[in-house]
């Protein structure tokens, strides 16, 4: 006969509770590797996401530094989230599976409303494979950046040439950029050479992409071989020209200024076809003077820009003995930063320091298809930054002041960085 256990024998009756517990720990564990596999999958995603945010912010920061266009900025910023993985679906989160949202300026954060920041969402829904028991079937994973170009430059020589012979140095040179420094781009082992042990670089720092060390000490910079390369802050301006429709005015007739012509205003261009020589007293105005066949500086002259550029789309800049050439770049529009130009296409030698003459600039002188050729001790360049293919200098004296510093909230010579 079967005996029949009271309720309180039975309680103390411990049989079983082994299988029960296993029952209910393995219930925990399979609810613990459930949330640890949805969360890994929201993590993954998420640090997905944080790339594309990281490089649509950058991007759209980068566009709007050189166009300042908020809807240029935006499809920069779309572009760059859709080419690493996360193309906008349309929609905030509920509209649709991916949203890319980019705005210029910010509208939250620290750097809510700055101008010349941008901020970048980029959000996603997705699939748990374990919550859907609870009916989350998917979830929105959101990553956020906010990039901007609060940081000048640090370079202000640029030496762009892509290989070869680049930097040459001789005699007693010296060059001054203590708040700077200079950039060769070729990758060349002779890229950067100097001749005699007179002379000096007194740089913030001297970084050669190639490997071409300096045949003496360039006192007080020493020179970094193998160094990172890196693009010029303005790429390739071609200037304007009579056959482009850059030119709002083409004289065909002028060969002396001796008095100052009608300044064509910021943005706007006198192209000579002539050879132009200019004399003595001359004050240009704001904008864009472009001179077909060269220019000349005529001897013993000063001539004055404000808010300018001189742009030698053919022949050469000629600056006869104890003249001087001041020019002050515009701070805004295609040239902006640019005192003396020289189009990539025009690969004639810039001297813009040969004898007795000098130059004062609060600009760059961009040359990237020519040679910028310094000789002479008679004069001198301050200028407040080089953009060349090539640069020799001899036993002359190149002061450089930095641009970037000086002017900061408008050089296009800025750093994008993430700043959120």
């Amino acid at each position: 006969m079967r005996k029949i256990l009271s309720w309180k024998t039975w309680l103390k009756d411990d049989r079983g509770q082994a299988l029960m517990l296993t029952g209910v720990g393995f219930t925990m564990l399979l609810a613990c590797t459930a949330l640890a596999l949805d969360t890994g999958v929201a993590f993954r995603a998420k640090r997905r996401l944080q790339v594309a945010a990281d490089a649509a912010a950058v991007a759209g920061a980068l566009d709007y530094l050189y166009s300042a266009s908020s809807t240029s900025a935006i499809s920069a910023g779309k572009a760059a989230s859709s080419a690493n993985g996360f193309t906008d679906s349309g929609g905030d989160d509920g509209g649709g599976a991916i949203s890319v949202s980019v705005s210029v300026p910010p509208t939250d954060g620290p750097n809510a409303g700055s101008a010349g920041f941008v901020e970048a969402i980029v959000s996603k829904k997705v699939g748990t494979y374990f919550m859907g028991i609870a009916g989350y079937k998917n979830i929105t994973v959101k990553a956020r950046a906010v990039a901007g170009v609060p940081t000048a430059g640090q370079a202000c020589i640029w030496i762009m040439a892509p290989s070869g012979p680049a930097l040459h140095l001789s005699g007693k040179y010296d060059i001054e950029a203590t708040g700077c420094g200079i950039y060769v781009n070729s990758n060349t082992s002779d890229a950067f050479g100097d001749t005699g042990n007179a002379g000096k670089v007194n740089a913030k720092f001297l970084d050669v992409v190639g490997n071409s060390p300096p045949a003496h000490q360039t006192n007080p910079t020493p020179a970094t071989i193998n160094a990172a390369p890196r693009k010029s802050p303005w790429g390739n301006i071609t200037g304007p020209t009579p056959t482009n429709g850059g030119c709002t005015t083409t004289d065909s007739a002028t060969t002396s200024l001796t008095t100052a012509p009608s300044a064509p205003g910021l943005g706007k261009a006198i192209c000579y076809t002539n050879s132009v020589t200019i004399g003595n007293g001359v004050t240009l105005g704001a904008g864009t003077y472009m001179f077909e066949n060269g220019v000349t500086i005529a001897t013993g002259a000063t001539v004055t820009i404000n808010s300018g550029t001189i742009d030698i789309y053919g022949g050469t800049l000629n600056q006869n003995s104890n003249s001087l050439l001041n020019i002050t770049a515009p701070t805004s529009g295609t040239y902006n930063g640019i005192a003396i130009m020289q189009p990539a296409g025009n690969t004639n030698q810039l001297q813009v320091q040969f004898g007795s003459n000098n130059q004062t600039l609060d600009g760059y002188i961009y040359a990237p298809g020519a040679e910028v050729f310094l000789q002479d001790h008679g004069g001198g360049v301050t200028a407040t930054g080089i953009v060349a293919n090539t640069m020799q200098d001899g036993p002359s004296t190149i002061t450089i002041p930095s641009y970037d510093k000086q002017h900061p909230s408008t050089t296009p010579n800025r750093v994008v960085t993430l700043v959120e």
